[in-house]
């Protein structure tokens, strides 16, 4: 199953669709719009993120699940819940996606 929900996850985002704490079911035909490039998934141990401080900054910290496993986003509810999502990282990952606009075009460039 977990094939079909990357590739759901994947097909939302590529669509521009809000993540609102909900994942979006896709029918297969839409999924298969979603090709994973030669099947492979790609294991990093440190992920750098760059990012904007309040101050106008740029910046940039690295995320490594050995070290520092804990982290936080801002949080997708609404105005009465808690401002932020908490996580512990596991494991850090990339794929390469090809992306099909229709069943009959040729690919377009992964975002």
């Amino acid at each position: 199953n977990f094939i079909p929900c990357l590739k759901d996850h994947l097909y939302a985002h590529l669509q521009g669709l809000a993540y609102e704490g909900d994942e979006h079911d896709f029918s297969d035909a839409e999924r298969n719009l979603v090709l994973i490039t030669d099947n492979q998934l790609f294991k990093h141990s440190i992920l750098q993120v760059n990012y904007t401080t309040y101050d106008l900054q740029r910046e940039q910290d690295s995320i490594n699940p050995c070290t520092h496993t804990d982290l936080m986003v801002m949080s997708h509810e609404d105005d009465h819940t808690h401002p932020y999502w908490y996580a512990c990282l596991i494991k850090i990952f990339h794929i390469n996606v090809e992306y099909y606009n229709t069943p009959n075009s040729v690919w377009s460039r992964p975002r």
